[in-house]
């Protein structure tokens, strides 16, 4: 709302009394001139940190990219792709294979299924039929070369009591409530153990509930036999993952000749991972000079170009990392070097692929313990050895933590800019007030100039009436 003096000036102006200036534009003229390059100012250093905190999360972004293609090199079971098939998918399936295994043909005959014992006990007329006058034990013996008893008590001596309390003791033995469908004695509790000979088990109770009854043993425990390229093996599973290296498979049927398992490895995967990396680094190397580039036209060209020292640490960390010798040396490979990388003068990777192909064939088993240590789903907690490709890759996650120097230096960015928008704010309501004063003043001197024009008009008047008073 405008104040009185102003609008004093206005009904002046507008009559055509006082002045004749428009003091309303001279004020805000003689304003704009302190308060224009003030205002550019701050806008200048606005726009200065907006685009640094751009360019900070772009960096961000790429870091992030190139940390992801360093862990795709960190797993040994993903560096090489392998596929199989089986020539009896009715009896030996493959479940999973990963990137360890080797390119082979296996035969495998079948001659036993792991199985797992079952037994059954008495007939009961319903689920809530009582077994006993009070609670009651029931001892379970679990084992057979190694044997544990557990003593599992009955709170509620009915059927669905017992089913309730042997599967809340987590034994290994498994019990379920069958209803036969023969009207009077139709319920029947089925036990299940694992499979496999370790899985047998034996229950004893008071009363009597008829598991060790003859007749009552629907299967017997036993562990599944192949003939593996000529040598018997048994395990406790169908589900069999320690008999082809990388490689898991299932048993569903017994065979009278060998299935044959062929297993064919690609390692094509580690050498695109290598060049998706390089490709990584050289754009993260190219936004690094754009950024910093004063007068670049590519997007958020400059952006960090008052921040070079950031840059140029990052710059030389990520190039010591990635040149590093692994703390998981295997033979003659020892570092990204030896895989036919080096850097050009531009600070770009490059990638000797004719040298990377011959070392290939010959040292594979070396890259893969050089960049992963030859472990897989590492844990970024442990303390043992990751290999170089996790190193790396954990140097680079270091920078976006909460205490790495992206974030810090984006929340310091983020302070600033509040900082000048306040200011902005703060200017605004300074030149507002200079504003106001200078139309109070010229506000004053209208009032004045009115006055005046008064006073002379008087004057005139009366010097006429004088003229025409001798004229007579």
């Amino acid at each position: 709302m405008a104040d009185a003096s102003s609008v004093s000036s206005q009904v002046l102006t507008t009559l055509g009394v006082g002045s004749g200036l428009d003091v309303f534009k001279l004020a805000k003229d003689l304003t704009d001139v302190e308060k224009v390059p003030k205002q550019e100012a701050i806008q200048n250093s606005i726009d200065a940190t907006e685009a640094s905190i751009s360019g900070y999360g772009l960096v961000s972004y790429q870091v992030g990219l190139l940390q992801q293609a360093f862990e795709n090199l960190n797993d040994s079971d993903e560096l090489a792709t392998s596929t199989g098939t089986s020539s009896d998918t009715s009896a030996i399936s493959l479940t999973s294979i990963d990137g360890s295994a080797e390119t082979g043909a296996y035969d495998i005959t079948v001659t036993r299924l792991a199985q797992e014992q079952r037994m059954i006990s008495d007939e009961y007329a319903s689920t809530t039929a009582s077994l006993n006058a009070s609670s009651f034990d029931i001892s379970i013996t679990v084992g057979n070369a190694s044997t544990t008893t557990t003593a599992v008590t009955v709170s509620t001596p009915t059927p669905a009591g017992v089913v309730s309390a042997i599967n809340a003791a987590n034994t290994g033995v498994t019990a379920s409530l069958v209803d036969t469908g023969i009207n009077g004695s139709n319920y029947r509790i089925i036990l299940s153990g694992d499979t496999g000979t370790e899985g047998a088990f034996t229950v004893t109770s008071s009363p009597d509930l008829g598991f060790g009854d003859s007749g009552n043993t629907l299967q017997a425990a036993q562990d599944a036999a192949i003939n593996f390229d000529g040598l018997t093996v048994t395990r406790a599973s169908n589900e069999i993952n320690d008999v082809i290296e990388g490689a898991t498979f299932l048993l569903t049927e017994t065979t009278s000749s060998a299935v044959r398992l062929n297993i064919t490895s690609d390692k094509s995967t580690l050498k695109t991972n290598l060049q998706t990396m390089i490709t990584t680094y050289n754009d993260l190397n190219t936004m690094f000079g754009e950024l910093t580039a004063a007068g670049s036209e590519a997007e958020l060209g400059g952006a960090l170009a008052d921040d070079t020292s950031l840059v140029r640490y990052l710059r030389t960390q990520i190039r010591s990392a990635v040149f590093a010798d692994s703390s998981t040396t295997s033979g003659d490979i020892n570092a990204l070097r030896d895989l036919g990388i080096s850097i050009d003068r531009t600070g770009d990777l490059t990638f000797d692929e004719t040298a990377y192909d011959s070392l290939i064939n010959s040292s594979y088993d070396d890259v893969v313990m050089m960049l992963s240590a030859n472990t897989s789903n590492q844990s970024l907690y442990g303390t043992a050895d990751r290999g170089l490709a996790q190193d790396i890759a954990t140097t680079l996650e270091g920078f976006s933590e909460s205490t790495g120097v992206l974030t810090t230096r984006t929340s310091s960015a983020e302070e600033e800019l509040d900082d000048f928008k306040e200011e902005l704010v703060k200017l605004e309501a300074r030149m507002e007030n200079v504003y106001q004063r200078y139309l109070t003043q010229f506000t004053a001197m209208e009032t004045l100039m009115a006055s005046m024009d008064t006073t002379k008009d008087y004057l005139e008047g009366q010097l006429e009436q004088l003229s025409k008073a001798y004229d007579n």
